[in-house]
């Protein structure tokens, strides 16, 4: 059955990127939701433990990464959305709320991760250079190797010289 979904997960993602999307892109002064979409658990739980460390619990995280089944709050599976490949009810306060960044932690993000971040309205989405991630992120840095805390805290330094000049 989840290779129904598949499929039309993918069509549904091939149609949405074809529709061009209005949105306002904007840079917090002080960001107060945050959203996370990672292709593992660890990858999910570094970038969280990172805003964490630098805004504390005053920030607001949501988003998930993606798992086979649905086995803890957090996790984004196949179960989560209908034989048509669009997301369920589940996902209507992430997908309606303009959530101040997005962080991406991955470089490839499969297609039902990346139909919620391309539905997801938010000002600001940053994640790691890749051919996949392009169309759907507005600012990427190269990931440079395989620490990471280092290459999150990068991107996030970057994310910070920009919002001081916007």
């Amino acid at each position: 059955m989840n290779w129904i979904k598949d499929k039309l997960i993918a069509y549904q993602l091939t149609k949405a990127l074809r529709k061009p999307r209005l949105r306002d892109i904007g840079m917090p002064q002080k960001p107060k939701t945050a959203g996370i979409f990672a292709a593992t658990q660890e990858e999910f739980e570094e970038a969280k433990k990172l805003i964490r460390d630098k805004w504390g619990f005053q920030i607001r995280i949501e988003g998930g990464y993606y798992a086979d089944t649905h086995d803890a709050v957090e996790s984004i599976s196949p179960q989560k959305f209908s034989i048509w490949g669009l997301p369920s009810d589940y996902f209507n306060s992430l997908l309606e709320e303009k959530l101040d960044f997005i962080l991406v932690p991955s470089l490839n993000l499969n297609p039902y991760l990346r139909y919620l971040l391309l539905l997801n309205p938010s000002g600001f989405k940053m994640g790691f250079l890749s051919e996949e991630n392009g169309p759907y992120l507005d600012l990427m840095i190269k990931k440079e190797g395989e620490d990471l805390r280092a290459n999150l805290e990068k991107l996030l330094k970057y994310f910070g010289k920009i919002k001081t000049t916007c």
